[in-house]
């Protein structure tokens, strides 16, 4: 137990003899993984396989730090890869998000990016680390889910307009 890594299991696949899977994972006895919240602080690359045929994200970042941190990584990371992605241009600062970001790119899915911190539902005063130091408190944990409630329902008219935009470009392929 005391030599034990968090994310490293026996590969069952390991020699076993079928053309079908691909070489790379035959080759070594264990495989490590990683949680793409861990990774990223995103679950983006899941979804960006091309064989999702994903039109839509709607990211909703609960990061404490640089609310943008997930969409620039994965922007680079993915041109890196030859991933498409949409370019990510920001005029603001970090520090200041506003509630509402709409990333569109050719060849690439529309990226909704919501940041629970924001300057229209808390001004961007509230921060998670705020939240965590009265752990228990039942008054911050509510305000914690007012703040994260209103992203969506002040959002509501914006999410389906651009929600009916993706649907309307996939019926004119």
């Amino acid at each position: 137990m005391t030599q034990w890594i968090w994310g490293r299991n026996y590969n069952f696949l390991h020699k076993m003899k079928n053309e079908t899977v691909p070489a790379a994972l035959l080759k070594s006895e264990t495989r490590d993984y990683i949680d793409a919240g861990l990774l990223l602080n995103s679950p983006y690359f899941s979804v960006l396989r091309e064989e999702r045929d994903i039109d839509l994200i709607i990211s909703l970042d609960f990061s404490e730090g640089d609310p943008f941190m997930t969409v620039n990584k994965t922007q680079k990371l993915c041109e890196e890869l030859n991933i498409p992605f949409p370019e990510v241009i920001l005029r603001e600062k970090a520090k200041n998000p506003k509630d509402f970001y709409v990333f569109k790119g050719k060849n690439a899915a529309t990226v909704i990016h919501m940041s629970l911190f924001n300057v229209v539902n808390c001004g961007g005063k509230f921060r998670l680390s705020n939240s965590i130091k009265l752990k228990h408190c039942r008054k911050k944990i509510t305000d914690l889910m007012d703040i994260a409630g209103k992203n969506i329902s002040n959002n509501r008219e914006k999410l389906l307009e651009q929600i009916q935009a993706v649907i309307d470009q996939k019926r004119h392929k």
